[in-house]
């Protein structure tokens, strides 16, 4: 059997294809190809297609597909043809397509013009074929790194225990729980207006978490280094103190008794008074004691009364190296500076945050029960956007005041309110009828008149008032992680969902690091947990591996260190590698999500980009018009994958017609097309008219793929311009699946430029 022989398969959709192209020459013509061992005439080859091809009784080392489109058919797109060429033992690299249905047929009316279409993208496929090379299999650690012991992190560890993947949170507070741990009433959900408390979901999350194999958590600890090497993060984790071993400490709590130092209580915003070894909380998991190494005077005290021995004040902190195969990024929110709004008087000990307030309401106000408690909403203005929570939490919490503590005053003012969803509006209600004081007004200036005296100004009038709480915005309770893996993040510094983002919201830009919870934006706890247990089954699927078609590499002898490659990845796989002569460019390929952004644009050409080559296009578009007339227009149309070859696919379905000679190959990004490989066509006459289309704005799969391509394109059409070529013309597009319009405008507007120039009638605007 001879295995290094392609399978060709023609099927003509039920026989619509056929109708039109003439698959007797098509099947003729593949025949003719050295490489070619067999030519499979079918149907339906979507319905059965193993058994088909099991039926010829041969092996085969690729195949060409010649029907719909392998991006957007409904029956057999590309997913299922990488399935078939798995079940018939074939690499799943060794693959092309020819697009006869949504490109050729749909879109063209003269039959001639289309079948000469229809050769030439064979025979485009055929020779970019025999050129491919085996897809990479990712061989991945089946072991996740989540940075963060919030509610999200603690779920999504759990969630991956069952599944058999071994977790590692690392948190960096000494208990775990997060944010969520400080609010003493949690909203529950959108559904039901009513709490729960956290002394009761805390510890329960918290338990399952610690007794679930598979799961080591770090409290006390930051992440401090991450690397990535062939396909794997190389973590070194930072435990701060191991004063108190946690495999012996039975949280008796002796040698706090006995402990002579006495220190403010972070957790209670310094309130209350603790000890410098002591838990932050009574029910603060795990139950290990911790020792304050800053306060700490080493007395030797609480060594003495350990019954377990699980104090050794001469332990210091450690370090620990350990490997992953993906990382989740659970760090949550915090509450953000409200001391810039100097009209709201935060310096003043009357007014607190909203986030603070939760600490004040659990200690019944540290013993000072105020009689009148203002509410103040909303000053976005420093942040730019809404926090989502703070109204929902505001009327939970005056809710909840009014209800227990009927004699003190709620007031809460307003610019706008957002009541959203069913519950939060019910809550209001609620807060209403026990005599919650709605105000809509702008509060201009709070004033202290006295202790425990405020006055505050609106443009409505004055509000006398004994504490005010002031929502804060809230922000990323943490950046270092997120420049630590190059994820990329919006201009408030929340990581980006990878494209498309309605699809893939708990994916970042870098290949298997996750965001869950208030990490990624605002939530509330059971949407963070949600968005956890969504996390899991994608992780415990993507650590599986895969075989990548498309993905860079380097080649170190000519790599020039410019990092040119490094500036334009979006998706954090290129590093550089410290060495002690001189440091070294490395991709991971393991990591690469193959956009081929630093393929394009390496100066010294050291980067290699698996089956799309430019030697590749260049043999494509040697035969792209082969068929084609002479004194034709010859376009050539790069479209990128899933955009705009999307739009190409949806002309014919609208009844958009376009000329038959045009030509289209996909590729991975538009500014994975270089412009070497676009000017070489030029220079040697391959083609009269190239349009380039990308994602749209805003909307790049590779983030600024789309930008880099338009300006590359803008300043080759100044170079053609200044070296006085006028008979070739290169276009830029930003093209959405939406926009087949727009696509096929453009391509039918460059074949009349195009046609006036050869029939020299073409004048330029």
């Amino acid at each position: 059997m001879e295995k290094e022989k392609f399978l060709v398969v023609l099927c003509n959709c039920g026989g619509k294809i056929s109708e039109k192209i003439n698959f007797k020459e098509l099947k003729e013509l593949a025949e003719k190809q050295e490489r070619v061992a067999e030519v499979l005439e079918t149907k339906d080859f979507c319905i059965n297609p193993e058994e088909q091809v099991k039926r010829l009784g041969k092996e085969f080392s690729g195949l060409i597909f010649c029907g719909c489109s392998e991006r957007s058919s409904l029956k057999f797109n590309e997913d299922r043809i990488t399935k078939l060429l798995k079940n018939l033992g074939i690499n799943p690299a060794m693959f092309e397509t020819v697009n006869l249905r949504e490109q050729c047929l749909m879109v063209h009316d003269d039959t001639e013009g289309m079948n000469q279409r229809a050769k030439d993208q064979f025979l485009m496929a055929y020779e970019k074929l025999k050129t491919n090379v085996e897809a990479l299999k990712e061989n991945l650690k089946k072991r996740v790194l989540i940075v963060g012991g919030g509610v999200a992190g603690q779920s999504c560890a759990q969630a991956l225990s069952d599944m058999g993947i071994d977790t590692v949170i690392v948190e960096e507070k000494p208990y775990l729980g997060g944010f969520a741990a400080s609010i003493p009433a949690l909203w529950q959900s959108e559904s039901y207006p009513s709490v729960c408390t956290s002394q009761c979901v805390i510890p329960v999350v918290g338990r399952e978490t610690l007794l679930k194999d598979g799961i080591t958590v770090y409290t006390n600890s930051t992440v401090e280094k991450i690397e990535k090497e062939n396909g794997k993060f190389k973590v070194r984790i930072r435990r701060k103190t191991l004063k108190v071993d946690p495999e012996k400490c039975i949280g008796c709590g002796k040698c706090e008794e006995v402990c002579p130092v006495e220190v403010p209580n972070e957790f209670n915003l310094g309130k209350t008074k603790r000890r410098a070894i002591y838990k932050a909380f009574p029910l603060a998991l795990p139950d290990v004691y911790q020792i304050d190494e800053e306060n700490c005077t080493l007395c030797g005290e609480c060594e003495k009364v350990c019954p377990t021995s699980a104090i050794d004040l001469s332990r210091e902190g450690d370090t620990i190296e350990d490997e992953f195969g993906a990382v989740v990024i659970a760090t949550g929110l915090k509450g953000g500076d409200v001391s810039v709004y100097k009209e709201l008087g935060y310096e003043f000990p009357e007014v607190i945050t909203l986030t603070e307030y939760q600490r004040y309401r659990a200690n019944n106000f540290f013993g000072k029960k105020p009689r009148e408690i203002s509410f103040v909403l909303c000053k976005k203005d420093s942040v730019g956007y809404c926090s989502r929570l703070c109204c929902l939490e505001t009327v939970k919490a005056a809710f909840m005041l009014a209800k227990q503590v009927p004699d003190v005053k709620v007031k809460i003012f307003y610019k706008s309110l957002g009541t959203t969803g069913r519950a939060f509006e019910e809550y209001r209600r609620r807060a209403e009828k026990l005599g919650v004081e709605f105000i809509q007004t702008q509060v201009e200036k709070i004033e202290r008149k006295g202790e425990g005296e405020l006055l505050i100004k609106t443009e409505n009038g004055e509000y006398y008032s004994n504490l005010a709480v002031v929502a804060d915005p809230l922000i990323p309770a943490q950046y270092r992680i997120t420049e630590m893996l190059k994820v990329f993040t919006d201009i408030y510094g929340f990581p980006l969902e990878f494209q498309p983002r309605v699809i893939n919201p708990l994916e970042t830009f870098v290949e298997r690091v996750y965001v869950v919870g208030a990490a990624k934006g605002f939530k509330d706890v059971q949407e963070s947990i949600e968005s956890a247990l969504g996390a899991a089954p994608k992780i415990y699927r993507d650590l599986k591996g895969r075989e990548k078609k498309y993905y860079a590499e380097i080649d170190q002898d000519k790599c020039s260190r410019c990092e040119t490659c490094l500036m334009c990845c979006p998706h954090g796989a290129i590093s550089i590698k410290e060495e002690k002569e001189e440091n070294r460019v490395v991709i991971d390929s393991n990591l690469c999500r193959g956009c081929g952004l630093c393929y394009a644009a390496c100066p010294s050409k050291a980067i290699r980009f698996s089956n799309l080559e430019d030697e590749q296009i260049l043999k494509m578009a040697e035969v792209a018009f082969k068929h084609l007339p002479k004194g034709k227009p010859r376009i050539l149309a790069f479209l990128c994958y899933w955009c705009a070859y999307g739009a190409a696919d949806l002309m014919g379905y609208n009844n958009v017609k376009i000329p038959e000679n045009v030509r289209t190959i996909r590729v991975r990004c538009s500014a994975s097309l270089s412009l070497d490989v676009i000017s070489e066509i030029l220079a040697r006459d391959l083609a009269d008219g190239i349009i380039v289309a990308g994602c749209p704005v805003d909307n790049c799969h590779h983030a600024w793929g789309n930008y880099m391509q338009e300006r590359r394109i803008e300043t080759l059409n100044e170079s053609l311009e200044l070296l006085g070529v006028t008979d070739k013309k290169v276009r830029w597009e930003y093209i959405g699946v939406p926009n087949w319009l727009k696509l096929a405008n453009a391509i039918k507007e460059m074949n009349r430029e195009l046609t006036a120039i050869k029939e020299g009638s073409y004048v330029q605007n």
